[in-house]
């Protein structure tokens, strides 16, 4: 845990979420994480090549990372979340930004705080005559955490799919059901964009995510902002990404059904 919980918190449903050990990750994933270290260049989706995460099937790097040849970082994860829906996560994904517990029960290790960039976006966030997806799209988050180099702040902006490049004509067809796309920047500056696919399973949906450390979506360009990115960082998000979103798979089922039917008010966090 990164810290004890205020009173206030501690009245909150939710917060016996921040007490329960962190779910680990699937033996078979570290196997594979730690056998194999950084992985070839070759095996990576190039950002340029995106739309090859909507195709069926897998690919022979889906957990791993590496520096690619133009300098950048590529991290891929791949995270099996049984038990989950598309409106669970998508439901989530509109929630957690309103106010610290929210983020801090998804990694209790690695989630510090978060807030909402402006009003605005709070008010978009509280309304529900929005669909969920319509709710984060466009706004931007202020966080704190730590994906391996310890706690660092950032801002993530929630981008529309369409702004990114990804073929509208596969992304909402089964079995890939939704999405979420993020510029992350820290300090004011560009760090990374990510792609995280959300498709169904027998068992709940998958998250396959990727992220290209190095570049932003900009005016639906790729475009690369930092050619010299520490061999550390893409290995250190793709621990952090796997380990925050096992947990998340464990918690989210309940989660999602004692707390979706409430609706948040804008003024509550004005």
């Amino acid at each position: 845990m990164t810290r004890e919980l205020t009173e206030q918190e501690k009245s909150k449903s939710y917060a016996k979420y921040y007490y329960q050990p962190m779910a680990p990750i699937l033996d078979e994933t570290l196997i594979q994480m730690n056998e194999r270290g950084a992985i070839d260049s070759s095996q990576a989706i190039s950002i340029q090549n995106k739309n090859e995460l909507l195709e069926p099937g897998y690919t022979d790097a889906e957990n791993g990372y590496c520096l690619m040849p133009d300098g950048s970082g590529y991290t891929a994860a791949l995270v099996d979340m049984p038990g989950v829906t598309k409106d669970m996560i998508e439901w989530y994904l509109a929630w957690f930004g309103l106010e610290n517990l929210r983020y801090m029960i998804w990694d209790t290790e690695a989630h510090v705080n978060v807030k909402l960039a402006s009003e605005e976006n709070i008010k978009q966030r509280c309304n529900y005559d929005l669909t969920a997806l319509e709710r984060r799209y466009g706004t931007s988050i202020i966080l704190t955490e730590d994906a391996g180099a310890g706690p660092v702040p950032m801002q993530i902006t929630f981008l529309r799919p369409e702004q990114t490049g990804l073929d509208m004509s596969k992304l909402f067809v089964e079995p890939n059901v939704t999405v979420n796309n993020i510029n992350m920047s820290i300090g004011g500056k560009p760090m990374a964009t990510a792609t995280h696919l959300y498709r169904t399973t027998p068992r709940g949906i998958e998250l396959r995510a990727r992220f290209w450390m190095g570049y932003q979506v900009i005016n639906g360009e790729n475009v690369l902002v930092n050619n010299q990115i520490p061999a550390a960082s893409p290995k250190g998000l793709a621990y952090h990404c796997i380990r925050e979103y096992s947990n998340l798979a464990s918690i989210l089922p309940t989660l999602y059904a004692e707390n979706h039917l409430i609706h948040d008010k804008a003024e509550d966090y004005l």
